[in-house]
């Protein structure tokens, strides 16, 4: 009966966890965006951009805007050189030593977390903007990285 326990075990971590594989690099250099759904004229739900450019296989250059969608539109932003392994940026607002936001990259996505010590932090932003969510990859083209708060607009 023993047996029966230890082989499912065995085989679990031969493929999972002591297989050692580090996952394949990802390229993520390109343009992700989240898109809130429409209704009658404002948008429900976060919506961004993030602007990612692969510097050298340890290093991102990374443009980020959020916003949280109606009735108030609170959004927040980030631009930022960030250290890259294993496919993973991690942020540390200077503003607030209490989280991390992670972006974790895949072939078409980037799925963006907080890590938070304190429940009540917001990352360096206004509550409930930055939020997990998974970005879709709609550019492969180096872009540019420029502070995305602006909405186009030149100062």
């Amino acid at each position: 009966m023993k047996r029966l326990f230890i082989i499912p075990v065995v085989l679990l971590c031969q493929s999972l966890l002591c297989s050692g594989v580090a996952p394949e690099f990802i390229n993520p250099t390109g343009t992700y965006t989240l898109t809130g759904t429409v209704k009658r004229h404002h948008v429900l739900g976060h919506s961004g951009e993030i602007r990612v450019e692969l510097l050298d296989s340890g290093r991102i250059a990374i443009s980020c805007y959020i916003n949280k969608g109606y009735p108030n539109y609170e959004s927040g932003s980030i631009i930022d050189t960030l250290p890259y392994d294993d496919n993973v940026a991690r942020y540390h607002p200077s503003n607030d030593s209490t989280c991390t936001i992670i972006f974790h990259f895949y072939p078409r996505t980037v799925e963006i977390l907080g890590l938070y010590d304190d429940p009540h932090s917001a990352c360096g932003f206004t509550t409930g903007v930055m939020a997990a969510a998974i970005f879709d990859k709609t550019s492969w083209d180096r872009p540019v990285i420029q502070d995305l708060s602006a909405h186009g607009k030149v100062h």
